[in-house]
């Protein structure tokens, strides 16, 4: 049943779905994508140019690379998911790759391939040098570089991306490197992230398939207003990539209040101002409100909770067992009712769980007694998943 709940996690949209623009990428850009060409280099480009690591692009990008080497892009290739690789094996596992290190120079040629890079994993878990040290990661396979530079700008040695800023002109754009680069405003639109970010509505669930973001986008004001993906995720070109792991991106798409109401109850709302699809978009993270009663003492009398949440569960197909997320624009209000006897406040907290369901996935798979090599890297993912939690708002309501 794992391997099966695996396989779907981790089946994404391959095809690429771009939007028309001056100048178009390749419809086959997310098809297989290979960043180099079976003839060898071009424009005879030196070592450095054809090096696919994102350190030896950070040599005259260190702009992008400094701010990639923290988002989650970067961490793609990841204890959690790689730790159930000598299960599924090598053929399951590139299909998890084809969005997590989605190069055919990154997959894995064979099983043996693959446990040298899950033991690699283990010794050396930083995949990146935060310094831009080329030869220091020289030996890391580029897989474990995860969703790195030549993944989005690279195909056949040609170099890929937007227009300049400031510029309008798109197409083949001379330069003194890379024999020019290819600029297409298709890097500016939303659709160039449904390749992993929009899975294929014959997977849905409940009419919705497991991973919903471009649809949930396109169904939204933002999408009328014209707000892309990048203008939230990549603003101002930076490359962060962040979002519900990160708290300041969290309270920047959501407004949190509670109060006193006319009826002297506790209540507390949350609206989705600046979340461009649904809150949380997937199925992984758990949003949970939580209002205590205090006496005068400040000693809890009763608590309640409420999840906002999309929660699946895998019983020969998946089920949806309930979906209270936040749609764009909705507001949400909770109120505490009936205080018991003594009440004299009501404390509301907001608590984030970006890695809910995987916590409890790698619980599971660590009570099936793994191998040694994979209860090492499932147990450090465990960990992680505590230590991305955090409280998002938090306020004391006194009646």
């Amino acid at each position: 049943m794992i391997r099966r709940v695996l396989c779907y996690l981790g089946l994404m949209l391959t095809a690429g779905l771009l939007i028309a623009a001056d100048y178009s990428l390749p419809a086959a850009y997310w098809d297989a994508p290979r960043a180099k060409n079976q003839s060898g280099a071009m424009h005879n480009w030196s070592d450095l140019e054809q090096n696919l690591r994102p350190e030896a692009c950070a040599q005259c990008h260190y702009e992008q690379f400094d701010a990639w080497k923290g988002s989650l892009h970067a961490q793609a290739y990841s204890n959690g998911m790689v730790g159930q690789f000598p299960t599924i094996g090598h053929t399951s596992g590139n299909r998890c790759l084809s969005c997590h290190a989605p190069l055919q120079e990154q997959a894995y040629t064979d099983a043996e391939d693959m446990m040298a890079s899950l033991q690699l994993k283990l010794t050396h878990p930083e995949a990146v040098d935060a310094d831009a040290d080329l030869e220091r990661m020289a030996d890391i396979p580029l897989r474990h570089t995860g969703v790195s530079c030549a993944v989005c700008h690279v195909r056949d040695f040609q170099r890929y991306g937007p227009p300049r800023a400031g510029s309008s002109k798109t197409g083949h754009i001379k330069t003194d490197v890379h024999g020019g680069f290819r600029a297409s405003r298709d890097f500016e639109q939303s659709n160039f992230c449904a390749s992993c970010h929009q899975f294929p509505q014959r997977r849905a669930i409940n009419g919705k398939p497991l991973e919903n973001t471009v649809r949930e986008w396109e169904q939204s004001s933002f999408a009328s207003k014209g707000i892309t993906c990048q203008a939230c995720h990549m603003p101002f070109r930076r490359h962060l990539f962040r979002g519900i792991h990160d708290p300041e991106t969290v309270r920047k798409g959501v407004s949190i209040k509670a109060w006193r109401n006319a009826d002297g109850m506790a209540e507390i709302e949350i609206h989705s101002t600046g979340v461009g699809h649904a809150f949380p978009t997937y199925v992984t993270p758990r949003v949970v409100v939580k209002a205590s009663a205090l006496d005068h003492h400040g000693k809890p009398l009763k608590t309640w909770a409420w999840d906002i949440v999309r929660e699946v569960e895998y019983r020969q197909q998946w089920v949806e067992l309930r979906d209270t997320r936040i749609m764009p624009g909705e507001k949400r209000r909770y109120q505490v009712d009936a205080p018991p006897p003594g009440t004299s406040s009501v404390h509301f907290t907001v608590q984030v769980i970006p890695d809910y369901f995987y916590r409890g996935l790698y619980q599971r798979l660590l009570q099936q007694q793994p191998d040694e090599l994979s209860k090492k890297l499932l147990q450090a993912a465990k960990k992680h998943t505590h230590e991305t939690e955090f409280t998002l708002f938090e306020q004391t309501v006194r009646l």
